[in-house]
């Protein structure tokens, strides 16, 4: 891998743990103050990520991802040191947390779209999947380490203490920044456009291009009904079966153990030929695991099914986001990353609210079979786009 990349990947490494960490405390801050606030919490970072997306993207492609960064980088380590400052001295109440909340998603608008374009400039081509197979496994780790770290430090020393914390990751993130020259072409000279015109270019782009049309109505779609699975469903299937607690991160455990293992063996031997191909495959692997796990009348079974679903998470997750990636043209690279990730979004946010009213009706065994027969439904309609089949 080049020198910048490693640079790049050892610099987010640190900013996911600590990212992770201040989540974990900012949640159980909120949460202190019951579930609506903690919803509403959520629901002010998210929403206005989500409307920012496209435009962050146009930016990111018009001036360079790596000035945007560097801008956005410096504004969330201010609002961090701002809100440690405050909430040292005020507590946590839920205005506090909802502006912080609303100021953090309107910063990761912009920053996420040039973030996630970074890898690609990073590294050829031919390397991508490997390099984003890194990113992966790597982000997991950092998860695993931050997760916990989040909770230690919200029992030991707040909101406050975590948002310090996360500051200095940030911190961390623009040393590495800084460090790095990521590759970045400017527009050729022509007719000044505005940013709506850039925006509607990125549009048109994702629903006429041939690969990334079908490709991005995939990945949304095993998106909507995957996601739901392991923070929703399956709690709600170790319910209703009256196994113990334990039982979710035994399941969820396995999953995820499952999806490092081949995040960590692509990241060293590199992607199947056929990216296209394997990713559908990859889907059809992932609805069979969440079937299994909808059925499985005992523990260990329902662990093996995990095992399988995140097996499939894993392959088709390194094999189509570089699909998409690539697929993009450099003059609308981070516009391609910013659809992908509203795609996705809309979609999750969509069946995270049906799901959870459809399994109090009908019970979340039957939600998680319907999710995983359509899972393998998506992923057999896949092999029957051309594009996608012959990539």
């Amino acid at each position: 891998m080049p020198r910048d990349y490693k640079k790049w990947f050892c610099g987010t490494l640190i900013a996911t743990a600590g990212n992770v960490a201040f989540s974990v405390a900012l949640q159980w801050a909120a949460t202190a103050h019951g579930g609506g606030a903690a919803g509403t919490v959520l629901a002010c970072g998210v929403l206005p990520q989500m409307i920012l997306l496209l435009v962050g993207g146009a930016v990111a492609d018009r001036v360079g991802p790596r000035r945007v960064m560097i801008t956005t980088l410096a504004a969330m380590v201010t609002a961090a040191l701002s809100l440690a400052a405050i909430a040292a001295v005020a507590g946590t109440p839920v205005p506090l947390l909802v502006c912080y909340s609303a100021i953090a998603g309107t910063i990761n608008g912009f920053h996420l779209p040039a973030a996630t374009s970074m890898v690609r400039r990073l590294v050829d081509e031919d390397m991508l999947p490997r390099a984003l197979a890194t990113q992966k496994a790597g982000q997991q780790i950092a998860a695993f380490v931050g997760a916990p770290l989040g909770g230690t430090v919200a029992a030991a020393g707040g909101l406050s203490s975590a948002a310090l914390i996360n500051a200095l990751a940030f911190t961390v993130v623009t040393v590495a920044l800084l460090a790095v020259r990521p590759d970045f072409t400017p527009a050729p000279p022509g007719p000044p456009t505005s940013l709506l015109q850039d925006v509607r270019s990125g549009i048109q782009l994702a629903a006429r291009d041939p690969l990334l049309r079908p490709s991005l109505l995939v990945m949304a779609a095993t998106a909507a009904f995957f996601a739901p699975v392991a923070p929703l469903l399956i709690p709600l299937i170790v319910r209703m079966h009256a196994w113990q607690a334990t039982a979710v991160g035994w399941i969820l455990g396995a999953e995820s153990v499952a999806f490092f293992v081949v995040a960590a063996l692509i990241s060293r031997r590199g992607t199947l030929d056929r990216l296209g191909l394997t990713s559908a495959t990859g889907i059809v692997i992932m609805g069979a695991g969440v079937a299994g796990i909808a059925v499985a009348p005992n523990l260990p079974l329902a662990i093996a099914a995990a095992s399988a679903g995140g097996l499939g998470y894993g392959i088709a997750a390194t094999h189509l986001t570089p699909l998409v990636i690539n697929a993009a043209p450099p003059s609308h690279l981070s516009r391609t990353t910013a659809t992908m990730a509203l795609a996705q979004n809309l979609s999750v946010i969509t069946m995270f609210v049906g799901s959870g009213g459809l399994a109090e009706t009908v019970g979340p065994d039957k939600i998680a079979l319907f999710d995983g027969l359509l899972l393998t439904a998506i992923g057999a309609l896949a092999l029957t786009s051309r594009p996608i089949r012959r990539t």
